[in-house]
């Protein structure tokens, strides 16, 4: 009997032991996988929901443990409390951002740097204060989209007879000024809208800046309304779905909506509107999140698998890393469900 039990002991070791071992060699072979993180100014943002789903099923799908998520909720100390957390783990192996204060860029390498983490932005670059990249990024190639949005304002404008009414007509231009990747787009719409109908007077054109949301977008669009009563027709163009979305229901509380035209970028709101009987945010430059999710997941994988940094070929005079350009699509009611596909939907 004792002979019997000491024999099921051995057993019980034996088989502890194999146990053990083999826990032991895949802990190792999990964090031989890399970890991915990602810290979002605004997660809960349509565009940026859509992004990271691409992000996490990039990385994910190339041997990843995880993509590990923050949401900054637009607010610099979470950021670099995030940042810290990232920083603090210590098998983060590579960081995306898109931070919500572009100020934050040199600390944000700095730490990076000190922690041997690999930092690449979406979005928005992290760049020093002349505006040179520090970083890789991916970012709209914001001026030609920009340009985009301009034609499509002035053909309407000048194909629609606006100019009828041009006493009471006026364009506001939504601007975010702190985020650089946005200001250029905003550029681009009047430029191209000033070239198309060169008679509208600068002093008709009003420039007004808001932070990428739909509540400051709405609060930003209604108190220039109220400034200007003279004004009954408005022309109004946001870098993002989110501001377009926040002037047309300014414009909708005005009354004025139904001799208004807006566009916005992204398409993600947008979609919801042509699908209206009537509404007057009429068009979009329709970028597609999940695309942009996969180009920059996959090039956070590809530094890691090759330690080539990425983006290189995309290098300009000044900067230090190359930003690869993504490109937008002019959508409106007529053509949205043909060239966003399921993204319509």
């Amino acid at each position: 009997m004792v002979k019997k039990i000491g024999v099921i002991l051995m057993l019980v070791v034996v088989l502890a032991s194999v146990s053990f071992l083999a826990c032991s060699k895949q802990d190792k072979q999990d964090n031989k996988a890399p970890l991915v993180a990602y810290i979002c100014k605004e997660l809960t943002q349509e565009w940026f929901i859509g992004t990271s789903g691409a992000m996490r099923e990039a990385v994910i799908s190339r041997g990843a443990r995880d993509l590990l998520l923050f949401d900054t909720q637009m607010n610099p100390d979470k950021y670099m409390e995030a940042l810290d957390a990232v920083i603090a783990r210590g098998d983060v192996s590579v960081l995306i951002v898109t931070p919500p204060d572009q100020q934050l860029s040199q600390v944000t390498v700095d730490r990076c740097k000190a922690a041997n983490i690999k930092v690449l932005a979406n979005d928005d670059g992290l760049i020093d204060q002349n505006g040179h990249y520090l970083a890789p990024a991916q970012e709209l190639n914001a001026y030609m989209v920009g340009t985009g949005i301009g034609e499509y304002l002035g053909k309407y404008y000048n194909s629609n007879n606006m100019h009828t009414n041009y006493a009471s007509t006026a364009f506001m231009l939504m601007d975010m000024p702190e985020v650089s990747s946005c200001v250029p787009r905003t550029d681009g719409a009047r430029d191209k809208f000033m070239e198309l109908v060169p008679q509208f007077e600068q002093s008709k054109i009003i420039r007004v800046a808001y932070n990428g949301t739909s509540d400051m977008g709405f609060n930003v669009a209604a108190a220039t309304i109220t400034a200007n009563p003279q004004i009954t027709r408005w022309i109004v163009m946001a870098p993002n779905d989110e501001g377009a979305q926040g002037a047309t229901r300014a414009l909708e509380q005005a009354n004025l909506d139904r001799n208004a035209i807006v566009a916005g970028v992204g398409g993600y709101l947008a979609k919801d509107e042509f699908k209206k009987d009537f509404s007057a945010f009429i068009a979009t430059a329709f970028i597609d999140p999940a695309a942009s999710g996969k180009v920059i997941g996959n090039a956070a994988m590809d530094w890691h698998e090759t330690g080539v940094t990425p983006f290189e070929e995309y290098k300009k005079p000044g900067d230090a890393f190359g930003v690869f350009p993504f490109n937008a699509t002019m959508v409106d009611k007529n053509n949205f469900r043909e060239v966003m596909g399921a993204a319509a939907n």
